[in-house]
């Protein structure tokens, strides 16, 4: 791997990033999803996939979520296990979720909130319908959502509910008047509460806050069913690490983009993968028939494109390189990568390290994807041994860290190798 760490300008960078920290005080959303029907997958099972972004969560991991009908495995601000952002459960049930503010009312609710709901469908819910009866029982309770959220169950279950405080609207993404090309996709914004179709055209999304990322989201799945079928394997690599410019065109040398390289610095503010992207997630569903233990989880803790995908399956253990009250630490790996390669402003990336870091780390995540699909479509066809399946869980989060550990280790190697930054002048 070529040294490829800037120390001059992460010194100078990280003085800066100080200097900024204390005036950047906005919330930032900017998530990303996608409900995929089992109907266009390569394999016939459903896909779901969230990039999550918030600037004041940064540290994520994977934990245990219990004390339900349904014990689970989730993504979660560390350290907190009231709320979820991302899971599944043990009878196959997976949900998450993008902000969507337009779907407020006008003197507040209460109520759980997004992530209250989240752990409580997780803790309960079996099927897409059972969420359903969930959501029109806080109906009458009160819930203070603002949310667009994806499911898919283990029966072949897919779709999103726009949902606020009251009222919810959902979207089948089996029904091809609903979801032509098999899929729905959202980012931060709620059709119902635009009076806009299920599939809005461009045109009808000028001046919507998040429309560059859900054209995007749709572009990129376009070009994934070009072979017909998406694959988890596209979902997670062309999707989750998306890196287009403010037209929607990949630059050149990302995961997307035409044959090239990329621009030193490239601005993140209309990017799928962003610099407030604090962790990322793909559920593989099972098709119906097969153990829900199978369904599987792929996080990628931190910005994904300085990250690597991991399996954790729903049952009730998560390996410790991803679960963390601090952070898992994988993810804490990664946060470091992306910070030793952001601007001071932190809407943009230096962009010489990723493709090193790509040459490195995209190998060792094919591998795991292709060992767990392989495993997967054994034990759906000969029958489901928990025990193989954890011990593949342990080794593919032993492996995932190892390679992000090498990352870390040659980061500072090249760091340390940089000639010491000139004393200041006075």
């Amino acid at each position: 791997m070529t040294s490829r760490f800037h120390w001059r300008y992460a010194f100078t960078q990280l003085t800066l990033l100080l200097v900024c920290t204390s005036t950047i005080t906005t919330e930032l959303y900017a998530c990303t999803t996608a409900v995929i029907s089992g109907k266009v997958t390569a394999d016939g099972r459903p896909l779901l996939w969230k990039n999550r972004d918030t600037s004041s969560n940064l540290h994520n991991e994977v934990a245990v979520i219990e004390g339900g009908k349904f014990q689970a495995v989730a993504v979660v601000n560390a350290g907190e296990r009231k709320t979820v952002w991302m899971g599944v459960n043990e009878a196959g049930f997976c949900i998450e979720n993008s902000l969507s503010k337009d779907l407020a009312i006008k003197g507040g609710a209460s109520g759980p909130g997004n992530g209250t709901i989240m752990r409580m469908a997780l803790q309960t819910c079996k099927t897409v319908a059972d969420f359903q009866k969930l959501l029109e029982e806080t109906n009458q309770t009160g819930r203070s959502t603002v949310a667009n959220y994806g499911v898919i169950d283990a029966h072949g279950g897919a779709g999103l509910f726009e949902t606020g405080p009251k009222t919810f609207k959902f979207f089948d993404a089996n029904d091809p008047q609903v979801a032509p090309n098999g899929y729905i996709v959202r980012s931060n914004f709620a059709t119902t509460a635009r009076k806009i179709g299920a599939n809005p055209k461009p045109e009808q999304l000028e001046e919507i806050y998040s429309s560059d990322r859900f054209l995007c989201a749709c572009r990129t799945l376009e070009s994934c069913r070009s072979d017909e079928l998406i694959s988890l394997q596209e979902v997670v690599r062309n999707c989750a690490r998306d890196l287009s410019d403010d037209s929607g065109v990949p630059y050149p040398g990302s995961v997307n983009g035409s044959p090239g390289s990329l621009p030193e610095i490239l601005s993140t503010k209309n990017t799928i993968s962003r610099t407030t992207t604090v962790s990322a997630a793909v559920f593989h569903g099972v098709k119906p028939g097969e153990d829900p233990k199978l369904t599987t989880m792929w996080t990628m803790l931190g910005d994904p494109k300085f990250s690597i995908a991991v399996p954790t399956f729903p049952i009730g253990s998560v390996q410790d390189d991803l679960t963390d009250e601090k952070g898992g630490e994988i993810g804490e790996i990664a946060i470091s990568l992306r910070d030793w390669n952001m601007t001071a402003d932190k809407e943009s990336i230096v962009t010489t390290s990723l493709p090193d870091i790509w040459q490195d780390v995209w190998p060792v995540e094919d591998l795991l994807l292709d060992r767990t699909l392989a495993a997967k479509q054994r034990w759906a066809t000969e029958g489901v041994s928990l025990k193989e399946v954890k011990n593949l869980q342990e080794k593919a989060a032993e492996a995932a860290m190892q390679a992000m550990e090498k990352e870390l280790l040659e980061a500072k190697e090249a760091a340390l190798a940089q000639p010491a930054p000139l004393a200041p002048q006075f």
